[in-house]
């Protein structure tokens, strides 16, 4: 199970009144097809993407962002294993996959740097009917794909809610310039993993985490067992620049179409050629996980700690 990758700063969520539970559900993996249900307390997702939109006429680029202003965050990825309640792989399947697509408003709480590196904390925010509020799980054959970014939201929906709270933090990371003025943030290829699919763009390095709650509002129960009344998911997700372990996705699922992150034929590119810096928004690699409690929080009721995907100051753009 992967634990906090490339990590700048932690932001830890807990309860302002009584903790929650975890517990482990029983799934069955593909319906009644040929595996076993299984005792499930973590999925546990691969490396994935994750696009935060800044509202229109708006910016996520450096100097342009403050206390207070709004954006959506959406994130996707496909399914790496089933884990048990002690956290352990139990099951991962071979033939067909299960993925998530999901969506968030944001507020920034912080924005501390003069020039673009150091840390921004943010909030989920937002109500149930919002249509940018989602987050879903899909049962499909083997066709999403990190690069084009589609087919996360495709097969048979078999689990769906939305995000009541949570929050985060961002770091951008200045340590490799040490002569250049305090806050300048390092710069690099944005897809080093494998290939360079977008030679003309880099971005800023640097990592952050999200940790927030998902109210369950339905599932398949062909695929949830005996599931409680009451069900969330204790949802988490590690942001890194640049991408080392999977593609920038093109594409972005936003729960009415697609929209453009690094952008290729289909969609068009809306992080310009310095992510963080040229805006209008701002992508990120994001290694997600998602565990089970039996009740559901009211809004409010777990400490706010702020999101990391954005919020870079002022700073002069640097030559790469």
């Amino acid at each position: 199970m992967k634990k906090l990758l490339s990590i700048a700063v932690l932001a830890a969520l807990g309860a302002a009144g009584q903790a929650q539970a975890s517990i482990t559900v029983n799934i069955d993996p593909d319906a009644g097809g040929s595996n076993s249900a299984l005792n499930v307390g973590t999925l546990d997702w691969t490396v994935g993407n994750a696009l935060s939109v800044a509202n229109s006429g708006e910016s996520l680029a450096a100097g342009r962002t403050g206390v207070g202003q709004t954006f959506t965050t959406y994130a996707m990825a496909r399914l790496s294993t089933f884990n048990d309640g002690a956290g352990d792989p139990v099951f991962l399947p071979s033939t067909y996959e299960w993925t998530f697509v999901a969506g968030f408003r944001e507020v920034f709480t912080q924005v501390s740097f003069p020039l673009g590196a150091g840390a921004s904390k943010f909030n989920i925010v937002g109500s149930a009917a919002a249509a940018d509020n989602f987050f879903e799980i899909y049962v499909s054959a083997k066709d999403s794909s990190n690069l084009t970014g589609k087919n996360y939201n495709n097969g048979i929906r078999v689990l769906w809610g939305h995000f009541i709270n949570g929050g985060g933090t961002f770091t951008a990371d200045e340590s490799a310039n040490p002569n250049d003025a305090a806050g300048t943030p390092e710069i690099g290829a944005l897809d080093q993993f494998g290939s360079n699919n977008y030679a003309g763009i880099n971005t800023i390095i640097g990592g952050g985490r999200t940790q927030g709650t998902v109210a369950v509002d339905g599932v398949d129960g062909s695929y949830f067992l005996g599931t409680p009344s009451s069900l969330s998911l204790n949802f988490t997700s590690e942001q890194t620049l640049a991408y080392k372990q999977t593609d920038p996705a093109a594409c972005f699922w936003t729960g009415a179409g697609y929209l453009g992150g690094a952008g290729n034929a289909d969609c068009a590119n809306t992080i310009g050629t310095l992510n963080g810096i040229s805006g209008p928004n701002i992508q990120l690699q994001a290694d997600a996980s998602s565990s089970f409690d039996g009740r559901v929080p009211e809004p409010g009721s777990l400490a706010l700690l702020g999101l990391g995907f954005v919020a870079f100051g002022a700073m002069r753009r640097k030559a790469v």
